[in-house]
């Protein structure tokens, strides 16, 4: 069994009633499908940092997991039923995770601007150090 954290947004209109219900409903597919749910985090509604199906804002839920591949196609799979749900994404954590999950600080992992507002990498004649060819 492989561990997996799983990322969702739920829609922000939600009530705190409909945002459990939701996530309870996601923990009971991971263990009806034969995986364990290693850790929960709630991390509120914040601001997405582009809108996605008409909103500007969502609640933030993250699972850690334990469960087979095949668990992954079933949970997304019911993300994408779920009405309520407006992005996800589950990854493989690489050996080096320390195990917590750790909310990003509001400007963390933004790109850093240039001065007309382009990320300093896309200027012309940047060297990314790929080999031509």
């Amino acid at each position: 069994m492989q561990i997996y954290e799983s990322i969702f947004i739920l829609r922000p209109n939600l009530s705190e009633e409909e945002v459990t219900k939701a996530v309870e409903k996601m923990k009971s597919m991971v263990e009806k499908s034969g995986g364990a749910i290693l850790q929960v985090e709630n991390w509120g509604k914040r601001k997405l940092a582009y809108e996605v199906e008409k909103e500007k804002k969502g609640t933030y839920i993250v699972f850690r997991f334990k469960g087979d591949g095949k668990i992954i196609n079933a949970l997304e799979h019911t993300y994408r039923m779920e009405d309520a749900i407006i992005k996800f994404l589950t990854v493989k954590p690489t050996k080096g995770d320390s195990g917590t999950l750790v909310m990003p600080s509001a400007d963390e992992g933004r790109p850093s601007r240039g001065r007309f507002g382009h990320d300093r990498d896309d200027r012309r004649g940047f060297d990314s150090g790929k080999k031509a060819g």
